[in-house]
């Protein structure tokens, strides 16, 4: 996975975060959402952020799980969050394809 060039995480007191994607907050993050996207910036695995989620907030692993898959479902949705595999795999195709 790989985090958009354009969205900056900005630590705020209190451990929320501000998302700002292109220099405008976009989302405010709670301090779970902005460690996994911490994690996910330096490319952390999923299943890392997983267990590092589980262990940080003293989160069941299933509870862990889920926030991260909703969280990088919303990412996604968002554009802000590509997967690496599939985006150079899409690039090599439509290369391939205007030979």
């Amino acid at each position: 996975m790989k985090v958009s060039g354009v969205a900056l995480l900005v630590s705020q007191p209190g451990g929320k975060a501000t998302l700002e994607v292109a220099g405008r907050p976009m989302f405010e993050l709670n301090p779970a959402a902005a460690f996994i996207w911490e994690n996910l910036a330096v490319g952390f695995p999923t299943q890392e952020i997983i267990g590092q989620l589980a262990g940080r907030f003293n989160i069941p692993e299933e509870r862990a799980a889920s926030d991260v898959t909703n969280f990088i479902e919303l990412l996604t949705q968002h554009l802000l969050l590509v997967d690496d595999a599939q985006f150079t795999r899409g690039d090599r195709t439509e290369i391939a394809d205007r030979s």
